[in-house]
C-alpha cells in the first residue's frame, strides 16, 4: 500500500490550508535551486569559454542586451556573438546571488559579479565589476534564460567592458 501521507489529516480549514501552503513553500525552494543552477552553470560555462553550453542556458528566443551594443536575439545570434566573446576575451568572474524570485514558470535573478577581462590579443586583464539581471522561464520543465541584461556597476562607469 502506498501512503500519501495524509491518513488521518483533518483535510478541511485552517489544516489544509497550511498543508497546501508547506507544498508550494517546498516547491518554490525547489524552483529557486534550480533558477539558481541555471545561473551558476552559465556562470561556469562563461569562464570555460564553452559557446555551446552557454546557449544551452538560454531560451531559442532569448534577448542578450550588452551595455553599449545591440541586443542580440535567439540562438543564432547568441552562438556568434558568445563566438566572438570568447575568441577576444577571457572573462573570469565570481558572481553572488542578491536576490531570486520565483512566480510560476517566470523567476528574476539579480546579481552582481566581480572578476577581471582579458583581452586575449595583448593579455592586458582589466578589473570589472557587473551587475546583472536575469529572466528565466520554465519551459518544458526546465528553467531557461530568456532575457539577460547587465552594466558595469556605477563606480566604474567611463571604462569600456565589453564582455558578456
Amino acid at each position: 500500500m502506498i501512503s500519501s501521507g495524509l491518513e488521518g489529516a483533518d483535510l478541511t480549514g485552517a489544516d489544509l490550508e497550511s498543508r497546501v501552503a508547506g507544498w508550494d513553500a517546498a516547491r518554490a525552494s525547489d524552483d529557486a535551486a534550480a533558477v539558481r543552477a541555471v545561473i551558476e552553470a552559465y556562470g561556469d560555462q562563461v569562464s570555460a569559454a564553452d559557446v555551446a553550453g552557454v546557449v544551452s542556458q538560454f531560451t531559442g528566443n532569448a534577448a542578450v542586451m550588452p551595455p553599449e551594443h545591440k541586443t542580440v536575439v535567439g540562438s543564432q545570434q547568441l552562438t556568434a556573438t558568445y563566438d566572438a566573446v570568447f575568441e577576444n576575451t577571457r572573462l573570469d568572474f565570481t558572481s553572488r546571488f542578491d536576490d531570486v524570485t520565483v512566480s510560476g514558470d517566470l523567476a528574476a535573478v539579480r546579481t552582481t559579479s566581480q572578476g577581471s577581462i582579458t583581452i586575449r590579443a595583448t593579455g592586458e586583464t582589466q578589473p570589472a565589476r557587473l551587475r546583472q539581471l536575469f529572466v528565466l522561464e520554465r519551459t518544458g520543465g526546465d528553467w531557461k534564460i530568456a532575457q539577460y541584461i547587465y552594466q558595469q556597476m556605477p563606480e566604474q562607469s567611463g571604462g569600456g567592458c565589453s564582455g558578456i
